[in-house]
């Protein structure tokens, strides 16, 4: 333990305080409607979060009666909002009703989009008017928009104001909107005319017109449609704190922060990841067991329909493998150094378009740039390659059939790996939908034939 003037930050989890392992440790010796509420209280509502998408339905809801609404609001925020939105379901509708009151307008949106229309309209009828219209504007736009995502408390200001009435103004908000990066400068019908830093505001004298102290280039501003992606690449563009978001007329809708970005981040690395290699983008690890099926299988049975064509093209050379079965041995060998090579390229082309650093006009350059890394690559892997198989096999006549098909095949996949994602998104797919299944398919193939079919000329 670090001594009390050491200059190193004490771990944010203290013994009052809950970790994860040991709320999944409890739930499994002890009833969960014994858990310490003060402590329950005192933890983190990530780590809450975390240990209630573990549990079925019942045994959340059971944790979440220890907890006021405030607290329970805190914890739904950072739940997957499908999971959120079950609990919410599942509550009765007095408490529901009180939750989804409490929380902030896009988390208590993003539950709401979740739920069935009946459901939807039951809770939207029981809400307070405000909540209820804030939510029906919300959902109104794809939940992967920046409407979808944004928050539409933003501190708002008129340019005629004073730094003090402004102030002041500020001030009658300040239960309402959480945190202040900006304030935004409208006029009478709420479209957007510059905004104002909150260290600008500090600094003014208390009698400056805002008129004159807010800046008038926006920078940063979104268009309500635009996809969730496009705005974290303007967030990290512009390094601002948060966005404004605003409609076809420049009307001021909301604005997304720093801390939705962060969500978007994540969840896009995510649904990435698991797309290429065929799994659900929003699948989790606690799912229900056929709705992960349903979701893989079909990616399963187009890796079927693939390794079904690789073993087609391994059949019309079994009379050259029964003689020669090294071919055999080797032949994998070739495979999966293709397989791997057209990976590394897979990885950089998508999170190249994923950043937006990849344009139309750039294709043809980078498939060449990609395709000639591969072939270098194949000829150091080659040679290595040969001597190793001549050393053990002493078939020099082998290891320049390998030498040679290796730098093929490696180029081929760094080609392919570059033009599978560029290909899809040219047709308007997600690059990573299940790429890595389409370039293993064809590195396969290619590999497997390049292979056998120059030792059957050469060697037979």
């Amino acid at each position: 333990m670090a001594p009390p003037d050491s200059p190193f930050p004490k771990s944010p989890l203290t013994a009052d305080e809950f970790s994860l392992n040991e709320l999944i440790d409890y739930a499994e010796r002890k009833p969960l409607d014994s858990l310490d509420q003060v402590k329950l209280a005192r933890t983190s509502p990530y780590i809450v979060a975390k240990f209630l998408e573990r549990l079925p339905v019942d045994d959340r809801r059971i944790v979440l009666r220890l907890l006021t609404i405030e607290e329970i609001a805190d914890v739904l925020s950072e739940m997957d909002s499908d999971d959120a939105a079950e609990v919410v379901r599942r509550m009765r509708e007095t408490r529901a009703v009180q939750v989804l009151e409490a929380l902030k307008p896009d988390d208590s949106a993003d539950i709401f989009g979740d739920l069935v229309e009946a459901d939807q309209v039951r809770l939207l009828s029981e809400v307070n008017t405000e909540t209820a219209n804030t939510v029906r504007n919300l959902i109104s736009f794809p939940e992967d928009s920046a409407g979808g995502i944004m928050t539409p408390d933003v501190a708002t200001v008129s340019k005629e104001m004073t730094v003090r009435q402004a102030v002041d103004h500020l001030h009658t908000l300040r239960d309402k909107i959480e945190q202040i990066y900006y304030v935004y400068v409208v006029d009478e019908d709420a479209k957007l005319l510059g905004t104002v830093s909150m260290q600008d505001l500090v600094m003014a004298k208390t009698d400056d017109l805002i008129g004159d102290i807010m800046k008038p280039e926006l920078r940063g501003v979104i268009n309500v449609m635009t996809d969730q992606e496009q705005v974290a690449l303007e967030m990290a563009q512009h390094n601002f704190h948060a966005l404004p978001v605003v409609d076809d007329e420049n009307h001021l809708l909301g604005i997304v922060t720093d801390d939705d970005i962060i969500d978007i981040i994540n969840r896009e690395a995510t649904e990435d990841f698991q797309k290429a290699l065929g799994a659900g983008g929003d699948e989790a690890i606690n799912d229900p067991i056929m709705n992960s099926l349903r979701r893989r299988s079909p990616w399963l049975l187009v890796n079927l329909v693939s390794a079904f064509m690789a073993g087609g093209v391994i059949s019309l050379f079994e009379e050259q493998i029964s003689h020669l079965t090294i071919l055999a041995v080797c032949m994998p060998i070739v495979a999966s150094l293709g397989g791997n090579a057209g990976g590394q390229t897979l990885a950089i082309v998508i999170r190249t378009i994923a950043l937006g650093g990849l344009e139309y006009k750039d294709s043809r350059k980078v498939l060449i740039r990609e395709a000639t890394k591969a072939c270098l690559s194949g000829i150091l892997i080659g040679v290595i390659s040969a001597i190793a198989i001549g050393v053990f096999t002493t078939r020099w006549d082998v290891s320049i059939i390998i030498f040679a098909a290796m730098i093929f095949s490696m180029t081929y996949a760094g080609l392919a790996g570059a033009l599978i994602p560029i290909t899809l998104r040219k047709l308007k797919l997600d690059p990573a939908q299940s790429s890595q299944m389409f370039l293993t398919a064809s590195t396969d193939i290619v590999g497997f034939a390049v292979f056998l079919g120059l030792g059957s000329w050469f060697l037979l």
